[in-house]
Order: C-alpha cells, then sequence, then structure tokens
C-alpha cells in the first residue's frame, strides 16, 4: 500500500514547493567604494534620501531608523526598523527588522522579508545607497547562485 501513495506524495510535494512564497533574509549587503565622505554618512544620507527617519543607534558605529508602518492587515500592521552597520572600510550590511504590531497591543517578529514587503523596502534602498556610493550586493544566498551560474 505505501509504494501506491508515493506518486501522490510526490506530486503533493512538487505543488507545494511550487506555491511557496519567495523568502528573503532579514539583511541587505553592500560595497562602500573609497569616497572623502565617512561610510557613517553615506549611510544617514542615503537612508534620510530613502525618506527614513534616523534615531540614535545602539551601536556606536551603527546607523539606526524609527520604526515605519509598511502595511496594515487590519489585525496587525508591519512595522519595520533598520540598521545600517559599517563592516572595515569596503562594506556594509543593513539589517532589516520587520514585526507585527497587533491591536492588543502585542508585537511579533517576523522572521524574514517576503516578496511583497521585500519589493517595498530594497528597490528604494538600492537607489538611495547607489546614489551614494554604496553599491547592492544583495543577500549571500544571491551571490552564491551568481557565483555558481
Amino acid at each position: 500500500m505505501p509504494l501506491r501513495l508515493a506518486p501522490f506524495v510526490c506530486l503533493a510535494a512538487l505543488l507545494a514547493a511550487g506555491c511557496a512564497p519567495t523568502l528573503s533574509p532579514l539583511y541587505r549587503d553592500y560595497e562602500a567604494r573609497r569616497a572623502e565622505v565617512p561610510v557613517e554618512e553615506r549611510i544617514a544620507d542615503a537612508l534620510q534620501t530613502a525618506g527614513w527617519t534616523l534615531r540614535p543607534a545602539d551601536a556606536p558605529n551603527a546607523v539606526a531608523t524609527e520604526p515605519r508602518r509598511m502595511s496594515n492587515w487590519g489585525l496587525y500592521r508591519v512595522v519595520v526598523h533598520l540598521e545600517a552597520v559599517p563592516v572595515g572600510d569596503d562594506h556594509v550590511r543593513l539589517y532589516v527588522h520587520p514585526y507585527r504590531r497587533f491591536f492588543t497591543g502585542g508585537r511579533s517578529k517576523i522572521p524574514f522579508l517576503n516578496g511583497r514587503l521585500r519589493r517595498q523596502l530594497v528597490g528604494d534602498l538600492n537607489e538611495a545607497f547607489a546614489a551614494h556610493d554604496l553599491q547592492p550586493l544583495g543577500t549571500s544566498l544571491q551571490r552564491d547562485r551568481e557565483a555558481t551560474d
């Protein structure tokens, strides 16, 4: 009997994989090209150009933003804040912190960027960062995929 079910299980797995959402990690990497302006200033300018309001960061070399509402789903709204951290002289990692804020007052962290949230964030940020000599490198998954192609 289990052998008869094998084709149905394979078909169900294939359909489930095809219908799975596209998930993306909660960070983006940028190459910080050499410039006369310090990288922290370029990060701050790029975030403000993209429409984000800055706030004091917890780490001394990080640049952080105020939370921004990205969508409202009725029972909860999605709120995001960003932190950009220079790594060495030629690399910047932008961390995305998305949360669901429920109408009851509770909140929960979103563990990944879905396609819609990624489209809302990444396009404007990549343009603003590129305008300040911070070239988008994407995520490690994207870079690995490009290296193997």
